[in-house]
Formats: C-alpha cells, sequence, structure tokens
C-alpha cells in the first residue's frame, strides 16, 4: 500500500508522515528537495529560475519514484512525505501561463507512468501557523517566504485536493493546528481507520 503527505510548505508533512511511519512500521519514502541546488535560486529570484526549478523537480521525483517502485514489494507499506501532484500545483502559482500550459503537458504524461497512492493525506493549515513552523524549523532559503506566496499555494492546493478533487484515489483531509502527543493520537486513528477501509 503506497500512502503520501501532502500540504503546503511548513504544513506539517515530513513530521507526520515519519512518526507515521514509525507507528505503522512502514517504509519511510522522504522527497528529496535538499538535492536540487536550483531551489535556492528560486527562492532569491522566483521569476527567473521558476522554469527550471519547477521542471527539475519532475524529472527528479519521477525519477526517485521509478527507481523505488521498480524494487517495490506488494505487501510493503509505503508512507511518504509528498505526493507527485504537488508538481502541477506548484507549477500552476509559480510558472507563466505559456511556461505552464507546457509543463502540464509533460506532467500528464509523467504521471501515466507512475503507481497511484492507495490513500492521499493533505494537511490544511493557517497560513501564520505556515510562518510559525517555517521561522520554527530554520531553513535559511525559506526564511523570506512572503505571507502572500504562501496564501496563493494553500488556494491552489486547496482547490485540487478539496474543492475540485478529480483524483482516482482516496484523499483524507486533517486540519492541523500543532503536532503533540495527543494530536499525533488523534492523526494516527483516523488514518489507520481509512486504511483499514481500503484493506
Amino acid at each position: 500500500m503506497f500512502i503520501c503527505i501532502e500540504g503546503n510548505i511548513g504544513s506539517g508533512k515530513t513530521t507526520l508522515a515519519k512518526a507515521l511511519a514509525k507507528q505503522l512500521r512502514a517504509t519511510f519514502l522522504p522527497e528529496q528537495f535538499e538535492e536540487n541546488a536550483l531551489l535556492p535560486l528560486f527562492y532569491k529570484d522566483q521569476k527567473k529560475y521558476a522554469f527550471p526549478t519547477e521542471y527539475s523537480f519532475l524529472i527528479e521525483r519521477h525519477k526517485q519514484l521509478t527507481t523505488f517502485f521498480n524494487n517495490y514489494k506488494n505487501n510493503q507499506l509505503i508512507i511518504s512525505d509528498y505526493h507527485f501532484d504537488k508538481c502541477i500545483c506548484f507549477a500552476k502559482v509559480n510558472l507563466s501561463k505559456n511556461d505552464y500550459t507546457f509543463f502540464k503537458k509533460h506532467f500528464k504524461s509523467i504521471l501515466d507512468t507512475l503507481p497511484t497512492p492507495n490513500l492521499v493525506v493533505y494537511l490544511t493549515t493557517s497560513t501564520k501557523q505556515l510562518q510559525q513552523n517555517i521561522a520554527k524549523r530554520g531553513r535559511k532559503m525559506e526564511q523570506n517566504l512572503p505571507k502572500v506566496y504562501l496564501e496563493k499555494l494553500n488556494l491552489v492546493l486547496d482547490e485540487y485536493y478539496i474543492h475540485k478533487h478529480k483524483l482516482k484515489t482516496t484523499i483524507l483531509v486533517l486540519n492541523i493546528k500543532n503536532y503533540n502527543p495527543a494530536t499525533l493520537k488523534t492523526y494516527y486513528k483516523e488514518i489507520e481507520q481509512v486504511i483499514e477501509n481500503l484493506k
């Protein structure tokens, strides 16, 4: 079974995915964003580096997932801290109209070659909470992200995963306020119940 955790920057995807993988004794599949040398450049000059950054993520995520699932065993439980479809959501926010049209064609072609997750857990939270989480984890390149940028991402992600959900998979929406032992247990129970229903 393949489960993806998705949400905005700073929504707690990796925190929840790691904790859930440990709880369920699953294999954790992390997004390898730190290996993308274009990302820091994008944060400094979004207009100039938007397309090469988004396209490089498209290729890198495809390569990672393809390599991983070539060795996948059907009895494995896989929990990832990203969903491949985030590519099209971020591209919609970051790219010009012409670049987005070009990107979308390639995205659809690549998407058809990848496994569909059994479950996507989509995390929603306030922009204020996102900013607090980003500040707390202290990644230098993220510290000056404008509030308006996070708000745009929230709108596009919400539209994709909640309002116009057309994905051929189950979506569980969790409203995240903070992570502590009590709230994590609540999230575990909700996710585990959906997993049981999918089996």
